[in-house]
């Protein structure tokens, strides 16, 4: 009997080509990021970055102060200080709650109110 011969598979020549590309690819760049030369320029491009950066921040800075608003790290600055000021007023208030319950009836806070009336008084005097 006779071997028949499958029909070439398009899709396995195109995966053999990418692998050769990305084998390629991988060479290339392991050569260039191994270089000194690349070391220099990605030090110099974050240098830039992180200067522009810093202008960019007293840029706006100063743009803010001269419309008269504040920057957000004022914006924290006073979010934490109105912070301290209502935890302040809120333990003054419960002492002054706490002071004033108890100077109400001479002594400590009384309990809760007596909603429960016996019976005789909730039926108008008559006993069951």
């Amino acid at each position: 009997m006779a071997q028949q011969q499958s029909p070439p598979d398009p899709a396995a020549a195109f995966r053999e080509l990418v692998s050769q590309w990305e084998k390629g690819i991988n060479e290339f760049a392991s050569r260039t990021m191994n270089s000194d030369e690349f070391s220099q320029a990605m030090n110099k491009a974050t240098t830039a970055s992180t200067t522009m950066q810093q202008q960019l921040g007293e840029l706006i800075g100063r743009y803010l102060m001269t419309l008269n608003l504040p920057s957000r790290s004022e914006m924290v600055n006073i979010a934490e200080r109105l912070q301290a000021i209502e935890t302040s007023l809120h333990r003054v208030s419960s002492q002054l709650d706490r002071l004033a319950g108890s100077s109400a009836d001479g002594g400590p806070a009384a309990g809760p109110p007596r909603t429960k009336r016996p019976p005789s008084a909730r039926e108008g005097g008559g006993s069951p």
